[in-house]
């Protein structure tokens, strides 16, 4: 198996057809239609049914593209790794976002993010809301997500609004009120935020709006578990909508007035966004949005970034613009598999060695050479590596060093007679083994089927 193969079926699956997969992979209709029936033929599946002109995936296809697509995911992971770890990774978009809920909303992005820029790393920053806008001002950051005020510091855009909530112990009085004025709590025990926290930030000008100060039995700056003990009935609780979790102990009402937190997407003061950094915007307001407990707010901006969303996810996911030129190419698409080395001369970069780097989506990884890799690491040789697979020494050692070259980093490094894996090459090692476990899954059940 060929990951170039992966790309060229997923794309078959994503456009339907075989005329527009062709267009967009830059091949002939004839050719990828003789390419998918020899595919078809090696895997032992039917991956498509025919339907109204439409090519639709059967139901042993829908598992088989699952796990190519996590193929192609795994892939494209452990190149930017094995660049991040060389020090060769060449851009990245460092995301800032509240702690502990953040890093959800980054795991749930960065999928579909690294799918259409993969040579992009994209790195997380934990930090408050109210810290964001001076991260940004100091170029620590380049995009931010967060709630809080408006800032001066930086490009605000609140794109969504959620409606903060009194969480009251279902024992208490009020629980059964639909509405509650905040001044009526003057009494009772408050579990709150720690005060660089947006949500404290607007309890404290309530309060003091309301003419009082209340008591707080706890506060942290570890907003989960506030709502543990908030479901624990230690006390009331302001919460925003999105995070009200039902339950017997705790009863959610709405303030009278209603109370809204705003949440914004922040970057660089006269900063011209590019393609990924809106890409990845969008991505972030799309994924907020879908939670019901959001109102958006209108504007040209938020529509923009929708917008950029659904125009990058409707142009090619792979093929010329994403895959690179392929006029210098020895060939459009690898025969059985042997051929590991594209001739691609544009895009390209060196190493300190001379080699030259081609972008993630320009390098097809074989199954059959990661098996010799993992051998080769295993042994921690090439003789009882080459003997495994009954080959000749100086052919496993040609397969390691077309593979260093195609990745422009090297893999292993000799110690006395030893090879030992490069720390890049410890990453690529880990991506193989988790490459060919996702193979057998991928064919093994539909063969038994």
């Amino acid at each position: 198996m060929n990951t170039k193969q992966l790309r060229y079926l997923i794309t078959i699956k994503q456009c339907g057809n075989l005329s527009t997969a062709a267009k967009i992979l830059g091949i002939s209709q004839p050719a990828l239609s003789k390419q998918l029936s020899e595919w078809e033929r090696i895997y032992g599946i039917c991956l498509f049914r025919k339907e109204k002109r439409q090519l639709l995936p059967t139901e042993q296809g829908s598992v088989f593209f699952e796990k190519a697509q996590r193929i192609l995911d795994e892939q494209n992971r452990t190149i930017l790794s094995m660049k991040t770890v060389a020090g060769a990774a060449r851009q990245r978009i460092r995301l800032c976002t509240a702690p502990n809920r953040g890093a959800i909303i980054y795991s749930e992005v960065y999928q579909r993010f690294s799918r259409r820029y993969p040579d992009i790393a994209l790195e997380l920053i934990e930090r408050f809301a109210s810290e964001q806008p001076e991260l940004i001002k100091r170029g620590v950051a380049d995009i931010a997500l967060g709630a809080g005020s408006i800032s001066d510091l930086v490009e605000d855009i609140p794109f969504a609004k959620q409606e903060l909530l009194i969480a009251l112990p279902s024992s208490h009085p009020l629980s059964s009120r639909k509405e509650v004025k905040l001044s009526e709590l003057r009494d009772t025990p408050f579990v709150l935020q720690g005060e660089r926290h947006s949500v404290r930030g607007i309890a404290d000008k309530l309060f003091r709006k309301a003419g009082f100060d209340p008591l707080v039995v706890f506060e942290s700056d570890d907003v989960i578990l506030i709502d543990a003990l908030i479901r624990q009935s230690m006390g009331a609780g302001l919460v925003s909508r999105i995070h009200v979790k039902s339950c017997e102990e705790v009863r959610y009402i709405s303030l009278d007035p209603p109370e809204y937190q705003l949440t914004h997407l922040r970057y660089p003061k006269g900063h011209v966004l590019t393609e990924p950094e809106r890409y990845l915007a969008g991505l972030l307001i799309q994924h907020r949005l879908s939670d019901p407990g959001n109102e958006p707010i209108s504007s040209l901006e938020l529509k923009g970034f929708l917008e950029t969303v659904e125009e990058i996810e409707k142009s090619a996911p792979v093929g010329p613009s994403r895959l690179g030129n392929y006029d210098n190419a020895e060939e459009a698409i690898p025969d059985d598999g042997k051929r590991t080395i594209l001739n691609n001369k544009k895009n390209t970069a060196k190493d300190e060695k001379g080699r030259k780097r081609k972008r993630s989506e320009d390098i097809h990884l074989d199954t059959r050479i990661l098996e010799y890799i993992v051998a080769i690491a295993d042994e921690k040789g090439l003789t009882q590596a080459a003997e495994r697979f009954l080959l000749a020494q100086p052919a496993l050692s040609r397969h390691v060093r077309n593979l260093e070259d195609m990745l422009g980093i090297p893999l292993f490094t000799r110690e006395h007679n030893r090879l030992l894996p490069t720390n890049a090459g410890k990453v690529f090692i880990n991506g193989a083994r988790n490459i060919l476990k996702l193979e057998t899954e991928m064919i093994t059940p539909s063969k038994n089927e």
